[in-house]
Protein backbone atom coordinates (compact mmCIF):
# COMPACT_ATOMS: atom_id res chain seq x y z
CA UNK A 1 0.00 0.00 0.00
CA UNK A 2 1.54 3.67 -1.08
CA UNK A 3 0.55 6.29 1.08
CA UNK A 4 0.96 9.35 -1.52
CA UNK A 5 -0.63 13.11 -1.74
CA UNK A 6 -0.24 16.29 -1.80
CA UNK A 7 0.40 18.78 0.70
CA UNK A 8 1.11 23.03 1.28
CA UNK A 9 3.17 24.70 3.14
CA UNK A 10 3.44 28.45 4.02
CA UNK A 11 6.93 29.93 1.92
CA UNK A 12 6.30 33.33 2.57
CA UNK A 13 4.15 36.40 4.52
CA UNK A 14 3.90 39.68 3.83
CA UNK A 15 1.41 42.99 3.97
CA UNK A 16 -0.59 44.95 1.42
CA UNK A 17 -1.92 48.50 2.25
CA UNK A 18 -4.72 50.47 1.19
CA UNK A 19 -6.83 48.19 -0.31
CA UNK A 20 -10.70 47.93 -0.33
CA UNK A 21 -11.98 44.83 0.67
CA UNK A 22 -14.34 42.90 -0.93
CA UNK A 23 -16.72 42.23 1.79
CA UNK A 24 -16.77 44.80 3.99
CA UNK A 25 -15.92 47.79 1.67
CA UNK A 26 -13.75 49.01 4.05
CA UNK A 27 -10.51 50.85 3.09
CA UNK A 28 -7.69 48.48 5.07
CA UNK A 29 -4.88 46.38 4.88
CA UNK A 30 -4.09 42.69 4.19
CA UNK A 31 -1.98 40.35 5.49
CA UNK A 32 -1.65 37.72 2.52
CA UNK A 33 0.52 34.42 2.96
CA UNK A 34 2.07 32.26 -0.08
CA UNK A 35 1.88 28.49 -0.12
CA UNK A 36 3.85 26.14 -2.03
CA UNK A 37 2.16 22.91 -3.08
CA UNK A 38 3.82 19.74 -3.47
CA UNK A 39 2.88 15.99 -4.29
CA UNK A 40 4.20 13.64 -1.19
CA UNK A 41 4.37 9.66 -1.17
CA UNK A 42 5.12 9.09 2.12
CA UNK A 43 4.58 12.18 3.19
CA UNK A 44 8.21 12.63 1.47
CA UNK A 45 7.73 16.02 -0.60
CA UNK A 46 8.32 14.92 -4.34
CA UNK A 47 8.17 17.58 -6.07
CA UNK A 48 6.54 21.31 -6.58
CA UNK A 49 3.14 21.37 -8.35
CA UNK A 50 2.70 25.42 -7.79
CA UNK A 51 2.38 27.75 -5.04
CA UNK A 52 -1.49 29.92 -3.77
CA UNK A 53 -2.13 32.70 -2.49
CA UNK A 54 -4.69 33.71 0.13
CA UNK A 55 -5.36 37.33 1.69
CA UNK A 56 -7.39 38.27 5.17
CA UNK A 57 -9.03 41.50 5.60
CA UNK A 58 -7.62 43.08 8.64
CA UNK A 59 -10.93 44.43 9.48
CA UNK A 60 -13.33 41.89 8.90
CA UNK A 61 -10.80 38.96 8.97
CA UNK A 62 -12.62 37.45 6.00
CA UNK A 63 -10.30 34.97 4.33
CA UNK A 64 -9.75 35.32 0.40
CA UNK A 65 -8.73 32.98 -2.23
CA UNK A 66 -6.28 34.94 -4.86
CA UNK A 67 -9.10 34.38 -7.43
CA UNK A 68 -11.65 35.94 -5.64
CA UNK A 69 -9.77 39.27 -4.78
CA UNK A 70 -10.50 42.50 -7.49
CA UNK A 71 -7.84 43.10 -9.83
CA UNK A 72 -6.43 46.34 -8.28
CA UNK A 73 -5.88 43.67 -4.75
CA UNK A 74 -4.02 41.30 -6.97
CA UNK A 75 -1.76 43.82 -8.32
CA UNK A 76 -0.60 44.61 -5.74
CA UNK A 77 -0.33 41.28 -4.06
CA UNK A 78 1.89 40.50 -7.30
CA UNK A 79 4.20 43.62 -6.80
CA UNK A 80 4.73 42.85 -3.31
CA UNK A 81 5.64 38.76 -4.30
CA UNK A 82 7.88 40.29 -6.65
CA UNK A 83 9.97 42.24 -4.41
CA UNK A 84 11.31 39.67 -2.78
CA UNK A 85 11.02 36.79 -4.91
CA UNK A 86 8.72 33.66 -3.79
CA UNK A 87 11.11 31.26 -4.33
CA UNK A 88 10.08 27.16 -4.09
CA UNK A 89 12.18 25.74 -1.42
CA UNK A 90 14.56 22.92 -2.16
CA UNK A 91 13.55 20.50 0.10
CA UNK A 92 10.41 20.32 -1.92
CA UNK A 93 12.42 18.15 -4.15
CA UNK A 94 13.70 15.90 -1.51
CA UNK A 95 12.26 12.95 -3.32
CA UNK A 96 13.80 13.45 -6.65
CA UNK A 97 16.72 14.14 -4.91
CA UNK A 98 16.62 10.67 -3.02
CA UNK A 99 15.90 9.13 -5.82
CA UNK A 100 19.15 10.48 -8.02
CA UNK A 101 21.10 9.41 -5.20
CA UNK A 102 20.17 5.84 -5.02
CA UNK A 103 20.30 5.98 -9.24
CA UNK A 104 24.14 7.27 -8.95
CA UNK A 105 24.81 4.36 -6.00
CA UNK A 106 23.12 1.77 -8.53
CA UNK A 107 25.14 3.14 -11.36
CA UNK A 108 28.65 3.39 -9.12
CA UNK A 109 28.21 -0.03 -7.57
CA UNK A 110 27.01 -1.63 -10.86
CA UNK A 111 30.47 -0.10 -12.13
CA UNK A 112 32.45 -1.48 -9.46
CA UNK A 113 30.91 -5.03 -9.82
CA UNK A 114 32.07 -4.97 -13.17
CA UNK A 115 35.04 -4.50 -12.63
CA UNK A 116 35.37 -6.99 -9.99
CA UNK A 117 33.79 -9.36 -12.75
CA UNK A 118 36.39 -8.44 -15.36
CA UNK A 119 39.62 -9.47 -13.00
CA UNK A 120 37.26 -12.77 -11.41
CA UNK A 121 37.06 -14.23 -15.77
CA UNK A 122 40.77 -13.11 -16.13
CA UNK A 123 41.78 -14.90 -13.85
CA UNK A 124 39.16 -17.89 -12.19
CA UNK A 125 39.91 -18.71 -9.18
CA UNK A 126 38.81 -22.55 -7.34
CA UNK A 127 35.56 -22.29 -5.64
CA UNK A 128 34.07 -19.20 -8.21
CA UNK A 129 30.69 -19.38 -8.65
CA UNK A 130 29.17 -18.88 -11.98
CA UNK A 131 25.59 -18.00 -12.20
CA UNK A 132 23.80 -18.57 -15.28
CA UNK A 133 21.16 -19.09 -17.24
CA UNK A 134 20.38 -22.55 -17.70
CA UNK A 135 17.45 -22.87 -19.70
CA UNK A 136 14.85 -19.62 -20.74
CA UNK A 137 13.18 -18.66 -17.49
CA UNK A 138 15.41 -20.96 -15.68
CA UNK A 139 18.52 -20.34 -13.94
CA UNK A 140 21.85 -22.50 -12.14
CA UNK A 141 25.07 -21.80 -11.33
CA UNK A 142 28.35 -23.59 -11.76
CA UNK A 143 31.29 -23.99 -9.13
CA UNK A 144 34.81 -23.69 -10.38
CA UNK A 145 36.59 -27.60 -9.39
CA UNK A 146 39.81 -26.84 -11.09
CA UNK A 147 42.07 -24.40 -13.15
CA UNK A 148 44.46 -25.11 -16.07
CA UNK A 149 46.20 -22.72 -17.99
CA UNK A 150 43.60 -22.43 -20.84
CA UNK A 151 40.82 -24.22 -19.43
CA UNK A 152 38.79 -24.99 -15.88
CA UNK A 153 36.38 -27.42 -14.97
CA UNK A 154 33.39 -26.89 -13.24
CA UNK A 155 31.00 -28.91 -11.24
CA UNK A 156 27.27 -28.22 -12.35
CA UNK A 157 24.49 -27.48 -10.18
CA UNK A 158 21.72 -30.45 -10.42
CA UNK A 159 18.98 -27.64 -9.96
CA UNK A 160 17.21 -24.77 -11.31
CA UNK A 161 15.42 -22.24 -10.70
CA UNK A 162 12.72 -19.64 -12.54
CA UNK A 163 14.08 -16.95 -10.31
CA UNK A 164 17.20 -15.40 -10.34
CA UNK A 165 16.12 -13.98 -6.15
CA UNK A 166 16.11 -18.19 -5.40
CA UNK A 167 19.56 -19.27 -6.62
CA UNK A 168 21.18 -18.73 -3.12
CA UNK A 169 18.69 -21.34 -2.25
CA UNK A 170 19.64 -24.04 -4.65
CA UNK A 171 23.66 -23.02 -4.12
CA UNK A 172 24.34 -25.99 -2.23
CA UNK A 173 27.66 -28.33 -1.94
CA UNK A 174 25.35 -31.66 -2.08
CA UNK A 175 23.72 -29.93 -5.36
CA UNK A 176 27.18 -30.04 -7.33
CA UNK A 177 27.55 -33.26 -9.10
CA UNK A 178 28.61 -33.35 -12.59
CA UNK A 179 32.28 -32.45 -13.92
CA UNK A 180 32.28 -30.43 -16.98
CA UNK A 181 35.92 -28.64 -19.11
CA UNK A 182 35.55 -25.20 -20.43
CA UNK A 183 38.13 -23.32 -22.04
CA UNK A 184 38.78 -19.98 -20.84
CA UNK A 185 37.21 -18.51 -24.03
CA UNK A 186 34.47 -20.26 -23.71
CA UNK A 187 33.65 -19.08 -20.46
CA UNK A 188 34.41 -15.23 -21.71
CA UNK A 189 31.97 -15.70 -24.61
CA UNK A 190 29.51 -16.82 -21.61
CA UNK A 191 29.93 -13.72 -19.59
CA UNK A 192 29.79 -11.62 -22.73
CA UNK A 193 26.69 -13.21 -23.89
CA UNK A 194 24.84 -12.75 -20.60
CA UNK A 195 24.62 -16.57 -20.20
CA UNK A 196 26.46 -16.23 -17.42
CA UNK A 197 25.35 -13.07 -15.78
CA UNK A 198 26.81 -12.75 -12.17
CA UNK A 199 30.22 -14.08 -10.99
CA UNK A 200 30.59 -14.39 -6.99
CA UNK A 201 33.71 -15.14 -5.35
CA UNK A 202 34.02 -15.92 -1.54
Amino acid sequence: MIFYGTKASNIKNGQVINVDCPHCETNTSMNYAVFGKYAHVYWIPFFPIGKTTVAECNNCKRTFEYSELPQPIQTKLDREKEKDAVKTPIWMFSGLGIIAVLVAIGIYSSGETEKKEAEYLKAPKVGDIYKFESNPGFYSTMKVESVLKDSLHVLVNDMETNKTSGINDIDKPENYKELYGYSKEEIRKMYKDKKIYEIERN
